[in-house]
C-alpha cells in the first residue's frame, strides 16, 4: 500500500500487491469454474472498458443514468440534511460526474469537508478527485484505489458523519454473495453517526429495459459490444491469454422470472482458449456462452429487506418514478 499527494493537493491510496488493490485472481478463477463460466464483473472496467461504459451512459435508451441525475436532483438537498454528512466517500465512483450533485447538495447544506473516491479503474478515478478538488479547494480529497474488501477496512476509523454513497447498479451488478460479502464489509466500517446512500434499478415493465439493454450492440459504434469484447482484451492483457475476439458474439439476456439482465459472450464455434497467467485451459462448445455483466432488478421492499439484514436501520427513500430507479438512505 502507499498513499502520497498526486497534483492539486488530491491524497492518492494505492492498495493491494504491485500497487494495485488485490489482482481478482481467485475471484476470476472460481469464476471461470462456474456453469456458465462467468467473468467478475470489475474486469470490464480498466481504462478502456470505463471509457466504453461513459459513452454506454450516454445512449438515449439508457435510462439509469438520466433518472439517478433526475432523482439526486431533486432530493439530494434532502439527503444531505437528513443525512447531515460532512465527507462523501463515493462507493465505486468511475467518473463521479452524479457524485458531484450530491457535492454541491452537502456544500449548500454547510457540512462538505470531505470527498472520498474508490474505484478500481486508476484513470477515471483521478481525473474526477482532480477535478473535485478543483472545484471545492478547501475539501479534503482522497482516492483510493481498490476493490471493496480491501477499500472498506482502509476507510474504516477514518473519519464519522460520512455518507457512504454507492450510486449507478453497482450494487445490484453484484451477485448474491458478492452482496452479502459487501454489506458485511461496509457495515463493518461504518461508524454510528455514518449513513449509507445505495441507489438500485427497480422492477419495471419489459419492453422499456428491453430496450435499455439492448441498445448499442449494433450500428456505427456499438459500444455495448465494444464494453463486452474489451472484457477479453482485458484477460488477454492481464493473463497472456489468446481469446480470439472474432469467435465470439456479445448478447443480452433478460430473464424475466429472475429479475435479472446477463451481458453473455456467446462462443461462435467449439473452440479452446489457453490464460497462462491462470494456468488454465478452457474448451469452449460451439454456442457456449460466457456471462460478463449481470444486473438485478429488485423490488423496493426486497431492497430494504435486504439491507436491513445486515445491521442497516431505514431511514427514507426516494424513487424516480418514470423509469423506477429508487434510492435508500440508511444509518
Amino acid at each position: 500500500m502507499s498513499a502520497d499527494s498526486h497534483g492539486a493537493g488530491v491524497v492518492e491510496v494505492l492498495l493491494g500487491p504491485d500497487r494495485q488493490a488485490g489482482d481478482g485472481t481467485e475471484e476470476l478463477r472460481a469464476g471461470l469454474a462456474e456453469r456458465p463460466r462467468r467473468i467478475p464483473h470489475r474486469y470490464g472496467y480498466d481504462a478502456a472498458g470505463s471509457q466504453l461504459f461513459e459513452e454506454i451512459s450516454r445512449l438515449p435508451a439508457y435510462y439509469p443514468p438520466r433518472s439517478e441525475r433526475k432523482l439526486l436532483r431533486a432530493h439530494g438537498s434532502d439527503m444531505a440534511r437528513l443525512s447531515n454528512a460532512t465527507e462523501l466517500v463515493d462507493l465505486g465512483a468511475g467518473s463521479a460526474e452524479k457524485s458531484e450533485i450530491l457535492l454541491a447538495a452537502m456544500d449548500a447544506n454547510g457540512t462538505l469537508h470531505g470527498y472520498t473516491g474508490i474505484d478500481v479503474s486508476l484513470q477515471p478515478l483521478r481525473a474526477a478527485a482532480l477535478r473535485i478538488r478543483a472545484r471545492w479547494p478547501t475539501a479534503r480529497v482522497t482516492a483510493v484505489h481498490g476493490d471493496f474488501a480491501t477499500a472498506l477496512p482502509w476507510i474504516r476509523g477514518r473519519g464519522t458523519g460520512r455518507l457512504m454513497a454507492m450510486l449507478g447498479s453497482t450494487f445490484g451488478c453484484l451477485t448474491p454473495p458478492e452482496r452479502f460479502a459487501f454489506l458485511r464489509t461496509l457495515r463493518a466500517c461504518c461508524e454510528p453517526c455514518d449513513h449509507v446512500l445505495l441507489c438500485a434499478d427497480l422492477f419495471q415493465p419489459v419492453d422499456t429495459v428491453r430496450r435499455a439493454y439492448q441498445a448499442g450492440y449494433k450500428g456505427e459504434r456499438p459500444v455495448r459490444r465494444l464494453f463486452a469484447l474489451n472484457t477479453l482484451t482485458h484477460l488477454n492483457r492481464a493473463y497472456g491469454a489468446d481469446f480470439d475476439l472474432g469467435c465470439f458474439e456479445p448478447e443480452v439476456v433478460y430473464d424475466v422470472p429472475l429479475r435479472q439482465i446477463r451481458g453473455e459472450i456467446r462462443s461462435t464455434r467449439r473452440q479452446r482458449v489457453a490464460l497462462p497467467g491462470l494456468g488454465l485451459t478452457l474448451d469452449f462448445a460451439k454456442d457456449e456462452t460466457l456471462v460478463h455483466d449481470v444486473l438485478h432488478k429488485f423490488e423496493l421492499s426486497e431492497l430494504v429487506s435486504e439491507l436491513e439484514s445486515f445491521g442497516f436501520r431505514y431511514r427514507r427513500h426516494w424513487v424516480e418514478r418514470e423509469c423506477q430507479y429508487a434510492a435508500v438512505l440508511l444509518t
